[in-house]
């Protein structure tokens, strides 16, 4: 297999117009517990300034239990927590209908989401798309609906030249030592990452934030705080390596061989180096994550090791290496 992780196989995210099927139900996989702290950051940045949302006592006094969740982040979240089954791989969000809000949620509620395929036809202007229809329903951790809307997206029909090839669950059992992969998501680099977030974390050197101290250095301009390149290359490689993580346990041989600088845009590959077993059913999994710039050089190495879930006698086989080359050690 080629060295060189750019051309390593690619784990896809997302689905095309001929997957959805009217009458197929998508059970969203992630669920996504609501903070005060999200409520209050979400309502007063879209300068929703209804008190219920921010003020506990203005909250109690309209005869809730505690601040209201913002309902629009409600609808956010669900929404968000549908994408990467129905529309990640593009195609415009059209609109959305009959969005019923059926009950209050409030700060520390964990909320789930499923999709229904309504209706899916195609474009009459875009033959690359099709439009296609979901009924969403966001859910409580008891099972009792909180949302539900209908909402329609242009979606990417599969060509001949593209294949959706199986996706590992993140069980132990769905790596193999030696397998290398990339993944589909990858990120730019902003001023909230050389700003914001190098702040957020306490980070007082100058040169992730200030333009002046940098202008005469060798680099001419604000550099991404090291951490937050780690934070982010390890990040990306999550979609397809904690789906079943029980525990981060460490990294290890951390590197960055080339600074990232604002408007940078980074991906992420893997390598699987080992799989040991470990007492009562799970196992430690140790990867090598490399940080990839658009223009191929790898700008953050590291190993990391994490405890996961072996897949249970009664749960259905693993993906072998002949039905997904995602595993496999052959390019």
């Amino acid at each position: 297999m080629t060295t060189d992780p750019v051309n390593w196989p690619l784990i896809p995210r997302g689905t095309f117009f001929e997957d959805h099927v009217v009458g197929r139900v998508f059970d969203h996989h992630w669920g996504r517990t609501i903070h005060a702290s999200d409520n209050l950051t979400f309502s007063t940045q879209t300068l929703a300034f209804n008190p219920v949302h921010f003020n506990r006592a203005a909250a109690k006094a309209a005869g809730h239990p505690d601040e209201v969740i913002n309902p629009l982040l409600v609808f956010a979240v669900v929404f968000g927590l549908s994408v990467e089954d129905l529309s990640e791989l593009g195609g415009p969000f059209l609109g959305a209908t009959d969005v019923t809000y059926l009950r209050d949620v409030y700060p520390d509620e964990t909320v789930y989401a499923s999709s229904t395929v309504i209706e899916a036809r195609a474009s009459e202007t875009r033959p690359d798309t099709g439009i296609v229809t979901w009924h969403t329903v966001g859910r409580d951790t008891a099972g009792q609906p909180v949302i539900e809307f209908h909402r329609t997206n242009l979606v990417r029909r599969r060509t001949s030249s593209t294949e959706l090839l199986a996706v590992p669950d993140g069980y132990a059992e769905d790596f193999t030592v030696g397998a290398r992969f990339r993944h589909a998501r990858s990120r730019t680099i902003t001023d909230l990452d050389l700003n914001g977030l190098t702040l957020l974390v306490m980070n007082s050197a100058p040169g992730h934030f200030s333009e002046q101290e940098m202008a005469d250095t060798a680099f001419g301009e604000r550099i991404n705080f090291g951490g937050l390149t780690l934070s982010l290359t390890v990040g990306l490689a999550t979609q397809d390596t904690a789906g079943q993580a029980v525990r981060e346990l460490g990294l290890d041989d951390i590197r960055f061989p080339v600074p990232v600088k604002h408007g940078d845009t980074v991906g992420a590959a893997t390598e699987v180096l080992a799989i040991d077993p470990l007492d009562g059913g799970d196992a430690v999994v140790t990867f090598r994550h490399l940080g990839v710039n658009q223009r191929g050089e790898i700008v953050c190495q590291t190993t990391r090791r994490v405890q996961v879930r072996r897949r249970a006698a009664e749960q259905p086989a693993a993906p072998t290496a002949s039905s997904s080359s995602l595993i496999s050690t052959e390019s």
